[in-house]
């Protein structure tokens, strides 16, 4: 199984381009991170836990043959994604998506950020999740997210149906 992680600050890109690579890699699901059990009121700390949790159980009980994640990583959450994939014989592979920040931080498609998100934004360029030393693959010119999604196809060895 292989397990590809998009990581990246907020409106990044990650749920689109996750949704876009899992529609065009046989056999792959799609999971976003945003989608856990904590309250939207939590704490973020509450928030990421949660997540964390849910995607360690998607992976220790995912039965396809690639599994798209979308959500921010920090150091620690890396670490613990490729202990659940490494127990599972997975190759867990991570593609950072890193806008200008200018970019992350405007509306884009249907999402309109709230202040608190374009605050938390600029936070995450500050403390590197654009830049993550774990990255297999870094994306800084997204042009689309289907062609994002056949950039990393190309990158890993997938065969895209296109």
């Amino acid at each position: 199984m292989l397990v590809v992680v998009l990581n990246g600050p907020i409106n990044a890109g990650k749920t689109t381009t996750g949704k876009a690579l899992a529609a065009i890699v046989p056999r792959a699901a799609f999971f976003d991170g945003d989608d856990h059990d904590a309250p939207d009121d939590a704490p973020l700390v509450a928030r990421i836990e949660a997540s964390m949790r849910r995607l360690e159980h998607l992976i220790a009980t995912a039965d396809g043959a690639v599994l798209v994640l979308a959500t921010p990583l920090r150091h620690n959450d890396y670490q613990r994604l490729l202990r659940v994939s490494a127990t599972r014989h997975a190759d867990l592979r991570v593609v950072t998506l890193a806008p200008p920040v200018e970019t992350a931080m405007s509306n884009r498609g249907s999402r309109q950020l709230r202040p608190h998100e374009i605050l938390r934004t600029r936070q995450m360029y500050v403390e590197g999740y654009a830049s993550r030393e774990f990255s297999n693959l870094t994306i800084v010119d997204m042009a689309t997210p289907r062609a994002s999604a056949v950039q990393i196809c190309h990158h890993f060895g997938l065969s895209p149906k296109l």
